[in-house]
């Protein structure tokens, strides 16, 4: 047999049973004390039995009510609980989002982006994955992450993805380096000088093998060093130790004290950063938060960028 009881007839006899009295509980649910007594004779009648007695100062419950409100008080408690969740999460007061983003992304956006966050919504907490963007593909597919602030290589329709900003990769050179002098400066022109490029696996080796064929790099001068770090690659340029590759994304935080930069202007070396996540699944609204204040971000970190001028297309 189906029965129609209703949450409000409910709460009203929990409250009536916690208070000891319809004027006190009709006060507290919001209601007259006729309204309220309406609530708990349409649960009696429902139920098929009474589940109070009453005098005119006093009420106490039945045996039947007794054993009414021990089975129903748990789970009104847990669904209230339940419901005060989802509406903090609704609201942002709480949440949980784990983001993946590139090493040059996390490096300068991302941590501004977070900033915005704890200051709009103090309640929500965040976990920050850095890795290269074939991990952090990964990563997203397998649930490990909720979004990667990344690359998307090619059109999927496993992944959604929601373009934040160009970025482009730049030359970064000694000064007075010959590189200096070229106005557009290309893939090409980096490959006669000693390289050293960030390691198997980065955005930034990955469009340069994919630029430069094999066969031409070789013929000029060879890859000397292989870092992880774009610190560490920018430092080495410093010593005089050759050229590197780095996102324009990075800059801003790298000390770039008596270097030159130079964004290339091959259309190969640009790349769009976005965010990118499963298309089965809508970010939370934690995660929706953060890809606001990610938005807001770009806006501040634009001014700090290396300009950028016309890249070739053809």
């Amino acid at each position: 047999m189906a029965l129609n009881i209703k949450y409000r007839q409910l709460k009203a006899f929990l409250l009536a049973k916690e208070s000891g009295s319809f004027t006190i509980a009709a006060n507290k649910l919001g209601v007259t004390q006729p309204s309220f007594t309406v609530l708990i004779h349409e649960l009696e009648r429902t139920l098929g039995l009474r589940l109070f007695e009453r005098t005119t100062r006093s009420i106490w419950l039945t045996a039947a009510g007794e054993d009414f409100y021990a089975r129903i008080q748990r789970p009104i408690a847990d669904m209230e609980e339940a419901y005060r969740r989802v509406a903090d999460l609704a609201a942002r007061r709480s949440g949980h989002v784990v983001l993946g983003a590139l090493p040059s992304c996390g490096l300068t956006l991302v941590p501004i982006a977070l900033s915005h966050l704890h200051e709009a919504y103090p309640g929500l907490t965040t976990r920050l994955v850095e890795a290269h963007n074939d991990e952090l593909m990964r990563m997203v597919r397998t649930n490990q992450i909720e979004f990667a602030v990344a690359t998307l290589p090619e059109a999927t329709e496993v992944l959604v993805s929601l373009p934040l900003i160009e970025d482009w990769f730049c030359a970064v050179f000694p000064l007075e380096h010959p590189l200096g002098e070229q106005d557009r400066p290309t893939w090409l022109d980096i490959q006669q000088f000693d390289l050293i490029l960030l390691s198997q696996g980065s955005s930034a080796r990955e469009q340069f093998e994919r630029s430069v064929p094999k066969h031409m790099m070789d013929a000029a001068s060879p890859l000397r060093y292989d870092v992880t770090n774009v610190g560490t690659a920018a430092r080495m340029v410093r010593k005089g130790l050759g050229v590197t590759i780095l996102p324009r994304m990075a800059l801003p935080e790298i000390n770039l004290t008596g270097l030159g930069c130079a964004a290339l202007t091959d259309a190969t070396a640009r790349r769009t950063i976005s965010i990118i996540h499963r298309a089965d699944r809508s970010l939370s609204p934690a995660a929706q938060a953060l890809v606001d204040m990610l938005h807001l971000s770009i806006r501040e970190l634009e001014p700090d960028l290396l300009p950028v001028h016309a890249v070739d297309d053809a």
